[in-house]
């Protein structure tokens, strides 16, 4: 069955598989990153409705940005993001921080020690059942284009703005 869910997937045996593999915990161990190359990666389950999608930035990321955009996507479509895994070059950081979390439960980032490879690219892997790759990536593409807007002025005295 998990064959047939992913053709990649590492195959384990329960019975001799250590906790920390169980539990996903060695992202600083992380060698052979599981993204693609080239951006916007899919895959689809035939007769399913669950899909893989990558999102892959050259930009750095704005850390609260980031945040605040992961919050509202999985506030409003959780229950269809099956899990989400990433590396992401925040701003103002070195250093990469790996992100996972399956629905609406996001783990606490890890700082990793080091890159595990010279590409420095910010890279998300998002299984999704039920929601369009599209409606994701546009999201994202929204959130990074007001990050790199300008600020509004501000209102001169006396004058009123109305936002509609």
């Amino acid at each position: 069955m998990a064959r047939a869910l992913n053709p990649a997937a590492a195959i384990q045996d329960a019975q001799t598989m250590s906790a920390d593999a169980l539990l996903d915990t060695h992202f600083n161990d992380l060698r052979v990153a599981p993204f693609a190359k080239e951006d916007h990666r899919h895959h689809h389950v035939d007769g399913s409705d669950i899909r893989s999608f990558s999102i892959v930035t050259d930009d750095a990321l704005d850390w609260t940005a980031f945040g605040v955009w992961l919050t509202m996507l999985l506030n409003r479509h959780g229950d269809r993001v099956l899990r989400v895994k990433g590396i992401l070059n925040v701003a103002g950081s070195e250093r990469p921080v790996a992100i996972h979390g399956v629905q609406r439960l996001v783990h606490s980032p890890v700082h990793m020690s080091a890159w595990p490879d010279e590409d420095r690219r910010s890279r998300l892997v998002f299984i999704l059942s039920d929601l369009d790759p599209a409606l994701v990536q546009h999201s994202f593409d929204v959130f990074q284009s007001l990050r790199r807007a300008p600020a509004l002025a501000p209102a001169q005295a006396g004058e009123r703005r109305i936002l509609g």
